[in-house]
């Protein structure tokens, strides 16, 4: 007797129909050695059925009509909860990575070289669809272009940068911020992006700025993002108002004494957040216990972890395990090129399972899907494969190999990402 997996969707936006699909007919069955659906042990020789971009089963019973992928597993769609598109035409990481000052000087100097373009957009949003990725939390820094954004590509979820530190900056970024939320109810021209906030770091947006900010997205009710316990010269800076990023500030002639608070730290930057929808705490590489704890108590935070760039700083040990085994949520990222090889998430999720071999691997993929999906895009189930919800998924070619371990497989050094769907159809 085959095993169906049936289970209530509850998929906000429940509207959405598909747009075409790999086969060019309506409804399609594919089947694959392994089937994960995240919110269920993996199956082995499965099937997943779509109809008008949906999922309607997934299942081991057999299916004649199935389109046979032969070695491979069938997974959902990958969410990147963290990146900066801007970036994506860097053929390798922004040198040098130490001090961390250092680096966001080259990376201001890049900036204004002007080099990035839409171009560099189109060519992330293609490198992150081609490796499994469905939805995408990125970093605006400019208003939104309908042109750069495709139904074949990944859902977006646009969180427009504002920095500003000095006082006169405040009301000038706030402006930008409302008017990029006004673009929201403008979704007719741009179904697929979801619009937020992101306010950039302590070091860099005036915390009458941040407050404001945080609570324009909570009037809108969407995501926030903040740069946070990034580096240990944040926290320094934070508590005594000295270090690299005062220097880093007087070099650009914004620094003042007294913005920030002497015995600030990150956990006075979340408190703010705990009432929001949804607020993404970025990087957070450096929080204290009782921050971590905060965290935990307030579903509503996710902290996005980077490894790949984490790993590129040369920073402490990052603390996701200990954030997970207190109850907090966890998702995943790739940052940008600027400190990171490429923009595949599975690849970060790789990297994962060979550092930590003793981590779940379960979990493992539940960062790089489900949490990240709920911490973009509140109360939705994407990021999992059960009917009712959109089709979308990524399939992975397996190495050749006997075993029945299918989460080893899926995470082997020499598994790649063959083809990603986003409702049922092959993205572009």
């Amino acid at each position: 007797m085959g095993e169906e997996i049936c289970l209530e969707s509850g998929l906000r936006g429940a509207g959405w129909m598909g747009i075409g699909c790999l086969m060019s007919v309506d409804r399609q069955s594919f089947k694959a050695r392994w089937l994960f659906p995240v919110n269920a042990d993996p199956l082995e020789n499965a099937t997943i059925q779509v109809e008008a971009g949906k999922i309607t089963a997934v299942h081991t019973k057999q299916d004649p009509q199935a389109r046979d992928l032969g070695n491979s597993a069938i997974i959902p769609g990958l969410v990147n909860a963290h990146t900066h598109l801007e970036f994506s035409g860097l053929k390798k990481p922004l040198e040098p990575s130490s001090p961390f000052t250092d680096w966001l000087r080259t990376v201001i100097a890049h900036r204004r070289l002007g080099t990035e373009s839409s171009a560099s957009i189109v060519t992330g949003m293609r490198e992150i669809g081609q490796s499994g990725t469905t939805i995408v939390g990125e970093i605006s820094t400019a208003q939104l272009n309908e042109d750069l954004f495709s139904p074949r590509g990944p859902m977006v979820v646009s969180l427009r940068e504002l920095i500003g530190f000095q006082t006169e900056q405040i009301e000038p970024q706030y402006t930008i911020a409302q008017n990029h939320l006004a673009e929201a109810k403008q979704k007719s021209r741009i179904p697929d992006v979801i619009h937020g906030i992101s306010a950039h770091a302590p070091y860099s947006v005036h915390p009458e700025l941040f407050l404001k900010l945080s609570r324009l997205a909570g009037e809108h009710d969407v995501p926030f993002a903040v740069h946070l316990a990034e580096t240990k010269e944040e926290l320094e800076f934070l508590a005594n108002g000295t270090g690299p990023f005062v220097t880093f500030l007087q070099e650009f002639g914004v620094w003042h004494d007294a913005v920030v608070p002497l015995r600030s730290r990150p956990l006075d930057y979340l408190q703010p957040l705990q009432d929001l929808t949804s607020a993404l705490v970025i990087h957070g590489n450096y929080l204290s216990d009782e921050e971590i704890d905060f965290v935990a108590g307030h579903p509503n935070l996710t902290v996005v972890f980077c490894p790949r760039t984490h790993a590129f700083f040369g920073h402490s040990t990052h603390p996701w395990q200990d954030l997970l085994e207190r109850g907090a949520k966890v998702a995943i990222g790739t940052d940008s090129r600027a400190s990171n090889p490429d923009l595949s998430l599975f690849s970060e999720l790789q990297f994962l399972a060979e550092r930590f071999p003793n981590a779940d691997p379960r979990v493992l993929l539940e960062l790089g899907t489900v949490n990240g999906a709920r911490a973009l895009e509140p109360g939705s189930q994407r990021g999992c494969l059960a009917p009712g919800i959109p089709a979308d998924f990524a399939v992975v070619s397996l190495p050749k190999s006997d075993t029945r371990e299918a989460y080893s497989l899926l995470f082997h050094p020499e598994s790649r990402v063959r083809s990603t769907l986003r409702n049922g159809q092959e993205m572009a």
